[in-house]
């Protein structure tokens, strides 16, 4: 059989064992110092993975095989070949990615030694076939992906707002990445940043298999391009907005929303707002956010099993409906100013009653007043007079005051008249309006920090 070579620095080492045999007696009467011969080094966890493949090499035919001669003699591979190879990584059990607590050093990693009368090799257990396959194809694949994903990292400066605080030899101050599961760096920030991206890297590879996505592309690498790329920017904006922890988590906001199961509602509606306000975040990758935002709340709201209702009233209703009611009232505010520069005066009584109008909705649904989504809409149950009637509901706890509230009717007041009634409603109107639309959009900012 045709041997098969790899580059074998494409898996860690860690730690190195090297085992040996004794002397024999008439070296020994020397007075050497050494008493063993080695006979057998262990580069782990690389000499398990390397093992592993010996074994699928001493199996004969099998798809796996076929992948792994076509990774070693460089073949590009198609998108059925991504597909079968990202199947291979595939495993929910626990992953090696820390040293062994255990006097046995071997059986962590998944191998052990076979004494063959004079000559000991190393030998797969059985029980962790399955497990030593899944790591040794994620590396297979970090390195034949790794110069995509890598320009795709550098396409954002996560170096801008990075200050090395944990040194060890050899660190420079630059920011350093890697997409391995061992740990790399002694720099918290440097590690988290590192895991973060690993975590988006596998979510994008399993997503190709069992995602909604595949199918708006034409090819698995235009695929990974994009998908990544977008969560490697979701990655940046928590990044640059992490506060001071100066670390950071893969947020899985482009994957299934079940998976964000477990996770701090306020925390997220912290993260997902600051990085919409991120003036360094790029408008398109804020948009897009914002549409994987209504397309995962849909993906829950429409399944809608014994678990999703739990899962949509606890979070994800309570942070995607409020970040995207806030978005629309400052968007509205937004078209407003653009309304009032080009003199369109009666229109901005409309646009600021709606701005008035998401800011309350807002506002509620940060405080659990807002009712349901109805029923395969992501519409709430709600009328205008409802709503109203809730806003005099806030004042009357002191959460808003009776000036915010006489506000609020006033905007509505002036609404009316422009919109149903032959009205003359010019600049000053106009920006008055606007003022108290922007004042009632701030306090609901204050309200819901």
């Amino acid at each position: 059989m045709k041997t098969i070579q790899i580059n074998a620095a494409i898996f860690p080492t860690v730690m190195k064992i090297v085992l040996g045999k004794p002397l024999p007696q008439d070296v020994m009467e020397d007075n050497t110092e050494i008493s063993r011969i080695p006979d057998l080094t262990i580069d782990l966890p690389r000499s398990a993975y390397l093992t592993y493949l010996q074994s699928v090499a001493s199996k004969g035919t099998s798809v796996e095989l076929q992948l792994l001669k076509k990774y070693a003699e460089g073949v590009p591979f198609s998108d059925e070949d991504y597909n079968d190879a990202i199947g291979l990584i595939l495993f929910s059990g626990r992953r090696n990615n820390s040293y062994p607590s255990t006097k046995d050093l071997l059986a962590p990693f998944g191998i052990c030694i076979i004494n063959n009368g004079e000559k000991r090799s190393i030998s797969v257990i059985d029980s962790e076939e399955n497990r030593l396959r899944a790591e040794t194809w994620e590396y297979i694949l970090i390195d034949i992906l790794k110069k995509s994903a890598f320009e795709i990292i550098e396409c954002f400066n996560f170096d801008s707002t990075f200050e090395r605080t944990q040194f060890d030899d050899g660190d420079d101050d630059k920011l350093h990445y890697s997409l391995m599961s061992w740990r790399f760096s002694f720099d918290e920030a440097e590690q988290s940043l590192s895991n973060s991206l690993r975590t988006a890297f596998i979510f994008t590879l399993v997503g190709y298999c069992y995602g909604d996505n595949k199918g708006n592309y034409a090819s698995f690498q235009e695929y990974f391009d994009t998908e990544f790329y977008n969560r490697v920017a979701l990655i940046y904006g928590i990044w640059n907005n992490r506060g001071a922890n100066n670390c950071v988590q893969y947020i899985p906001l482009y994957d299934s929303f079940h998976n964000l199961n477990g996770r701090n509602k306020t925390d997220l509606i912290t993260i997902i707002r600051a990085i919409l306000d991120d003036p360094t975040v790029a408008i398109d990758e804020k948009q897009v956010l914002k549409e994987r935002l209504i397309d995962g709340a849909g993906a829950i709201h429409r399944g809608m099993s014994a678990a999703d209702v739990v899962l949509e009233q606890a979070l994800i209703k309570p942070v995607v409906n409020f970040v995207m009611l806030r978005e629309k009232a400052k968007e509205t505010l937004a078209s407003v100013r653009l309304l009032c520069t080009q003199g369109h005066y009666s229109d901005c009584a409309n646009r600021c009653y709606y701005s008035m109008m998401y800011s309350l909705k807002a506002l509620l649904e940060f405080n659990g007043l807002l009712a349901d989504w109805k029923q395969g809409e992501l519409k709430e149950s709600e009328t205008h007079n409802a709503l109203e009637n809730k806003l005099t509901m806030l004042i009357s706890q002191g959460v808003l005051t009776a000036t915010e509230g006489n506000n609020f009717n006033y905007v509505k007041d002036q609404r009316w008249k422009c919109d149903y009634s032959l009205y003359k409603f010019g600049k000053g109107e106009a920006q008055n309006c606007l003022q108290k639309a922007e004042d009632f959009y701030s306090t609901v900012e204050r309200l819901t920090m």
